[in-house]
């Protein structure tokens, strides 16, 4: 404990009357300096991940969000979750990229087509099932009866294409723009393809940048940089005290050791509350509260033990005075 602090205490002890503060008591005390830096730290940490989640969250495309919820209605959870949970499993990974990619490239050209590129009267609709068999979009007329139904296919597979049109050859297969183009030499399967407008690179692309934005968003990270960041101050201040001989080594690493419990507790909480909630901005207050009432059992710690010492002082120089007045008093008897 440092000088300036005992001799807060001190003062604060003499001024004070009732029972000991307890943390609920917190709003009364005004926060010490220590406790300001750290939870600013603790705060302006959780407050960034916050806005980098919230940022990479508004960069996914809304027909990503659009595709993963129609072609994976099981998952019962958000594109940013599902993407997160299997970013360990590279190949379950891979298969979600696969699906979502193949329903954006279907979602994208059903807007086409549904954008002046149709005839007056007819509309195009997706499959109403994440893995129609025969068909994924079907055109209907203005009394609602089916004109004609399409297959698509988001890959550059010859042997993929060729199955597709293979099991339903009354079917087109519309396939990326690009894909379309290396077909063209290809007559057994050219006069069954539709141009999807859209190419196979762009639609990767496309759904690559959301899964890393996904990645991203409001990411759950073991809290590790606020705490080592407040230690590192800790570490810098104590340090310069020491060297300017204002407390021991002892007290140094104690205060170094008891900020950093504090931290390392009060950003665990919040990364729990978080991951438990599943919004980023849930865990910000609770880090900054857990911080704020931990530096004040901290202080009611440090209290209780400064008036321990004083109490041990009063005893033992109660004891001494008593020494000094019976020893004449016995050697007047003798």
């Amino acid at each position: 404990m440092t000088p300036e602090n005992r001799g807060r205490l001190l003062l604060e002890l003499h001024n004070h009357k009732g029972p000991l503060k307890k943390p609920a008591d917190l709003l009364r005390r005004a926060a010490s300096s220590e406790d300001v830096a750290d939870t600013a730290v603790i705060g302006g940490v959780a407050l960034a991940d916050v806005v980098a989640g919230k940022i990479a969250e508004a960069q996914i495309p809304p027909n990503v969000i659009e595709a993963f919820h129609a072609q994976y209605p099981q998952y019962g959870t958000s594109f940013i979750e599902a993407v997160q949970r299997l970013s360990k499993d590279p190949e379950k990974l891979s298969g979600l990229v696969n699906g979502v990619k193949g329903k954006v490239f279907e979602i994208d050209y059903a807007d086409w087509l549904n954008n002046g590129h149709l005839p007056a009267g007819l509309t195009a609709e997706l499959s109403h099932h994440a893995n129609n068999p025969s068909w994924d979009i079907l055109i209907r007329d203005a009394h609602g009866h089916v004109d004609s139904i399409l297959q698509l296919k988001a890959t550059e597979s010859l042997d993929y294409v060729h199955q597709a049109i293979t099991s339903h050859p009354d079917i087109d297969v519309v396939v990326p723009h690009d894909v379309y183009e290396n077909l063209v030499h290809h007559p057994d399967v050219f006069g069954h393809l539709i141009d999807g407008q859209e190419t196979l690179l762009s639609v990767n692309g496309h759904v690559m940048d959301a899964v890393g934005h996904a990645e991203s968003a409001g990411a759950s990270h073991l809290p590790v940089v606020g705490p080592a960041i407040v230690i590192g101050l800790a570490v810098l201040v104590n340090g310069q005290a020491y060297r300017k001989g204002r407390i021991s080594m002892g007290e140094a690493v104690r205060n170094i050791a008891e900020r950093g419990t504090l931290s390392i507790i009060a950003s665990l909480a919040g990364w729990i509350s978080a991951a438990a909630a599943h919004e980023p901005i849930v865990g910000l207050p609770v880090a900054v509260i857990v911080r704020l009432f931990g530096g004040q059992a901290l202080h009611n710690k440090r209290r209780r033990e400064l008036l321990t010492d004083c109490v041990d002082n009063v005893v033992g120089s109660r004891v001494r005075l008593q020494l000094q007045v019976r020893r004449p008093l016995l050697d007047a008897v003798t």
